[in-house]
């Protein structure tokens, strides 16, 4: 008995393994990790108005540095009749070099150097003492003074623009401007003759001329524009007053320009 059931769960075994799957699927592959996505690039927001840019101006004067005058102070104690008239021999155009910081998106602070060249010659016509009428001869020592004097000016302005755009806003864009500025006169050369009645004209006294200040404070204001081309050169032309606190030569008709009034432009990087 106990045989017969041996051999029932031997076939029954043997079925059991035969109505399996002989041939299982073979196991997947273990699928790669995904690869990292790459970082996403930031584009830098474009500037228009640099943090630091410098470059060179050339500037223009709308009044000359001496004005042409003619004065003829008259005096009876001394007997002195005189004649004095100043032409300018200053050159209009300057230049020199410019640089920027800003300070905030619509504020900059901007400082410049200039080179301007200053001259003037000065007649003086003079006549000392009296004049007898009963004779046909002027008694009185005429004496004619020529004098040529040139110099540098070195103008040094320190402003502070406002923008009408922000630093990183496209377009052309005005801004105002206002600050000081100070002057200083060097290289003074001068040369004088003179011719004393009949006698022959004495030649030359190079005494440099005395400044009635060598250095000068003023005060600056001006409105202009910020123009850049295709390569990114900033271009900026403006107009600038500058009242300045004195006179570098004050000297009988020789009186410097107190009121300037300028036209500048700009190329900066």
């Amino acid at each position: 008995m106990q045989t017969k059931v041996r051999v029932t769960a031997a076939l029954l075994f043997a079925a059991a393994l035969f109505a399996q799957n002989p041939n299982p699927p073979p196991a997947q592959p273990a699928q790669p990790a995904q690869a990292a996505q790459p970082a996403q690039r930031v584009e830098k927001e474009p500037v228009y108005v640099r943090r630091v840019s410098a470059g060179a101006t050339l500037t223009v004067l709308g009044l000359p540095l001496v004005p042409k005058r003619e004065v003829n102070p008259i005096t009876t104690s001394p007997a002195v009749d005189a004649l004095y008239t100043t032409e300018s021999l200053s050159r209009r155009v300057g230049y020199g070099i410019t640089a920027q910081l800003a300070i905030t998106e619509r504020f900059a602070a901007t400082a410049s150097l200039f080179l301007r060249r200053v001259g003037y010659k000065m007649t003086s016509d003079i006549y000392e003492g009296t004049d007898n009428p009963n004779t046909a001869t002027d008694e009185r020592k005429h004496t004619v003074r020529n004098e040529d004097t040139r110099a540098k000016l070195y103008d040094l302005p320190v402003v502070v623009r406002y923008y009408g755009k922000d630093r990183h806003e496209s377009g052309v864009r005005w801004f105002v401007e206002a600050g000081a500025a100070l002057r200083r006169v060097t290289h003074i050369k001068t040369a004088i003759d003179t011719t004393i009645g009949s006698a022959d004209t004495v030649c030359c006294d190079v005494t440099p001329a005395k400044p009635e200040l060598r250095t000068l404070r003023g005060l600056v204001a001006g409105a202009g524009f910020q123009l850049i081309d295709p390569i990114g050169i900033r271009v900026v032309p403006e107009v600038r007053y500058t009242r300045w606190m004195g006179n570098t030569f004050s000297s009988f008709s020789t009186l410097t320009q107190r009121n300037q009034v300028e036209g500048m432009i700009s190329l900066t990087f």
